[in-house]
């Protein structure tokens, strides 16, 4: 059984990573054309109905999974998954920073780097937490 003070810090850190994805999500879903001149390169800032279309379903699927980080009960599992599954987000990050396809992104990408770290060691830092509390109870029981 966590105790209290693990159980609130955990909750700190899956609150603030369900707010990050929120409203990253939501400002891709609401104004779409701002995260497109903010983020691509001039010559690839391309701002229509498709490519507004596109952001606005990339917008609501990070909404999606904020509210779903936000609302659910996280055990050492699922935080460690959800930590695991940055690793790709950095390799896209890796691919458009210093890969062939740099130069496509904005320096805004860092932006992006930082909170896909935010997100894998907040998540692998809140299942040690919970890991290290079960092993604790584990030995007193």
């Amino acid at each position: 059984m966590a105790t209290p003070q693990t159980l609130e810090t955990v909750r700190r850190i899956q609150v603030a990573m369900a707010t990050g994805y929120g409203s990253m999500g939501a400002w891709c879903l609401l104004h779409p054309s701002s995260v497109i001149a903010l983020s691509l390169a001039p010559q690839y800032a391309l701002t229509n109905r498709t490519t507004s279309l596109l952001m606005r379903c990339f917008g609501a699927q990070a909404m999606t999974a904020g509210l779903l980080l936000g609302t659910s009960n996280m055990t050492v599992a699922s935080f460690t998954a959800f930590g695991v599954s940055m690793i790709p987000y950095l390799g896209f990050n890796a691919w458009f920073i210093i890969g062939p396809g740099r130069g496509f992104f904005t320096n805004w990408l860092w932006m992006d780097v930082v909170g896909n770290m935010v997100f894998l060691s907040g998540s692998l830092f809140a299942a040690k937490l919970l890991k290290g509390d079960e092993e604790e109870h584990k030995k007193a029981v």
